[in-house]
């Protein structure tokens, strides 16, 4: 029998990505063989999760022929090799040149719902994936995804249950909640005994100096550059505190229980699934706005959320997790 092969074309980025995750690990039921093509720093990490089984990397000028009208041989070679090929993209372009390519059609994956569709995108995507029949039969339904039972725990077996990993950072502003309430939740945690590990990534490491001012610890304080550094220290953990982010995404999936501080971005598309997730989110009639006109400056949604609630939710995560 001959191999089934997949590609998957996805060029979004971290929390998009990882969204995916539970849906490729599905299609391993039906595909042998899965590859990747996005940037190359997720595919390392979805290579190291056993996610897929080998990654491209979308920023290569190979692979960059795709967005012109001559494709790269070698990369004509590689997407001919595949049975079938999953775009998660809104190109109709990049959709016609890899078809044209291979001669075999593409199936496109619109990548988010619409600002007024109220639906997990986990589910979104898996709603447009099981309408093509080279995906099937499957007995996955899209609710099904967003179970917490649906997710194991991919952490170390010795992960230490009183490390908790707090991440303060997002790829917007608008959607972090402030620094001094993740140095006052620290605090709390320490008073409870748990100890407490600040992860900065590239985005975050101007917090630095803050955090060294005020939280005054400074081995409490990890900066990296890599996402699969990030996952290593992520399963050593009892637990995370985060933003609406793709590091938030990747502790959930990792079978962190995990709490996600949520202002004006949406949690019933975007929260994090996994085994033990819990959301705190303001309750205002304006909520959410981000993707809207109607955003304030002051981002008073924030304020509903204070340390002791967080860790309160916190502990009632992991005790649901034990």
């Amino acid at each position: 029998m001959e191999e089934k092969r997949l590609l998957i074309v996805h060029h979004g980025a971290l929390g998009d990505v990882v969204l995916t995750f539970p849906i490729i690990i599905r299609l391993k039921k039906i595909y042998h063989h899965i590859d990747l093509l996005c940037q190359i720093k997720l595919g390392k990490l979805a290579q190291a999760l056993h996610v897929v089984d080998t990654y491209f990397p979308l920023e290569s000028a190979a692979f960059a022929s795709l967005f012109t009208d001559a494709v790269d041989p070698m990369v004509t070679s590689i997407l001919c090799s595949y049975q079938d090929v999953a775009i998660f993209s809104i190109s109709t372009q990049l959709e016609h040149i890899i078809s044209k390519t291979t001669g075999k059609p593409v199936h496109r994956i619109h990548p988010r719902p619409g600002i007024k569709k109220t639906r997990h995108v986990t589910h979104h995507l898996l709603s447009q994936l099981i309408q093509y029949p080279c995906f099937g039969p499957d007995d996955t339904t899209p609710h099904s995804m967003l179970l917490a039972d649906q997710h194991p725990d991919r952490r170390n077996p010795q992960y230490d249950p009183l490390k908790i990993i707090l991440h303060p950072g997002s790829g917007s502003p608008t959607k972090c909640w402030p620094l001094s309430n993740f140095i006052k939740t620290a605090s709390v945690l320490r008073s409870k005994g748990k100890r407490v590990v600040f992860i900065l990534g590239p985005a975050e490491h101007f917090m630095a100096n803050e955090l060294l001012q005020q939280d005054g610890n400074k081995d409490s304080i990890h900066l990296t550059d890599s996402l699969i550094e990030l996952a290593s220290i992520l399963k050593t953990a009892g637990g995370f505190v985060g933003n609406d982010s793709g590091v938030s995404h990747l502790a959930a999936f990792l079978g962190l229980p995990s709490v996600v501080v949520f202002g004006p971005s949406d949690f019933v598309v975007w929260r994090p699934i996994g085994r033990s997730v819990s959301i705190l989110k303001p309750d205002l009639d304006c909520n959410p706005c981000f993707a809207t006109d109607n955003r304030c400056n002051d981002w008073k949604c924030f304020d509903r959320t204070i340390p002791e609630m967080v860790f309160d939710v916190l502990m009632e995560s992991i005790s649901r997790d034990l």
